[in-house]
């Protein structure tokens, strides 16, 4: 256990934040020495989905690390792999690719770590990390009990999970189960999603007209290139805010003032904005102030620029929304976890 330690290193805003106690946990037996603390706990993956309120922390971040993949059982369909929860997310998704397995390619070169990406159910390019999830599992940091849950009890649903509603990203304190490790059912066969973003014109334009899973994930991978920040050189999180999700009526009534609006159906009943397209069209896009700001190449992006402090992050949001909200009468939601 530290005290005092620096978490600037530990959150791609690359805020200095500093937390009151912090340990690294390696293996599961680090995990149980904690149980019993009555520390407040803050479970911290790879720190890309994160925004703390505070420069100081007052209490305990958990850091669980622990490595490694294995390949649990296979046929001529399918194939299991677990991976735990300290493995790099990319490059998880670089091995699966590299054997040739389909299901997460369209979720290349997402920051973060394989243990974070059930609780936000981290989504790209038309995929989502629940298509692929056989099962979780985790330990719970207060009564030590060990729990595997299945696709169907982890609840997921759009950037979200039983796991988020439990408190693992938030300030819930009665159930902390830590995900350890993931249990992935992925396809040696399977369709390409193609119709997501600019991926098709992607590789038309760069003559690619029989795509492989490879073409996919290095397509994806570019595309995210031309449009985000590099983790580790400006401050962001990636996607800030969820996409929109209103109603058929309100959809269109935007779209009878803007006719080019982008639209993906969700139901009949309710249909997906991006919301990068709305705080673009809200004038919001390369907006700068001080050490923050809105990313010229993609709106969704909010970034700090170094030397700045997290409340200037929440200003901005709330200019943000408040703006959208009275040109467009939508309602924007951050994705990042704020704590």
């Amino acid at each position: 256990m530290e005290k005092n330690f620096s978490l600037r290193e530990l959150n791609t805003f690359g805020f200095d934040v500093t937390a009151r106690y912090f340990q690294e946990l390696k293996t599961l037996d680090d995990v149980k020495e904690l149980l019993g603390n009555s520390s407040r706990f803050l479970i911290l993956s790879g720190g890309s989905n994160i925004l703390f309120s505070d420069e100081f922390y007052d209490g305990f971040v958990v850091y669980p690390n622990l490595k490694g993949i294995e390949i649990l059982e296979e046929n001529d369909e399918t194939v299991m792999i677990r991976s735990y929860c300290g493995e790099v997310w990319k490059d998880f998704v670089d091995y699966t690719v590299s054997k040739n397995l389909y299901g997460l390619e369209n979720l290349a070169d997402i920051p973060g770590k394989v243990g974070a990406a059930p609780v936000q159910n981290i989504g790209a390019y038309g995929a989502e990390v629940k298509d692929t999830v056989y099962q979780v599992h985790t330990i719970d940091l207060v009564s030590g009990e060990t729990k595997v849950f299945s696709n169907e009890e982890c609840q997921f649903a759009y950037r979200n999970s039983i796991f988020k509603q439990f408190g693992v990203c938030s300030l819930k304190f009665e159930v902390r189960p830590l995900i350890y490790a993931v249990d992935f059912k992925l396809k040696k066969h399977g369709e390409l999603k193609l119709d997501y973003g600019n991926i098709r014109n992607y590789l038309i334009s760069n003559n690619i007209t029989n795509p492989t899973l490879k073409d996919v994930a290095a397509t994806v991978k570019a595309i995210r290139a031309e449009k985000l920040p590099e983790v580790g050189v400006v401050g962001s999180v990636g996607s800030f805010f969820q996409n929109a999700i209103v109603s058929m009526d309100k959809y269109q009534e935007i779209k009878s003032l803007y006719p080019d609006v982008p639209s993906y159906p969700v139901d009949d009943h309710f249909i997906k904005i991006p919301s990068g397209w709305l705080i673009d069209r809200a004038g919001w896009k390369g907006h700068r102030e001080n050490h923050v700001g809105v990313w010229d190449k993609q709106a969704l992006v909010l970034v700090h620029y170094g030397g700045g402090k997290p409340q200037e992050i929440l200003d901005l949001m709330k200019k943000i929304q408040e703006s959208v909200q009275t040109k467009f009468g939508v309602e924007i939601k951050p994705e990042v976890n704020i704590v």
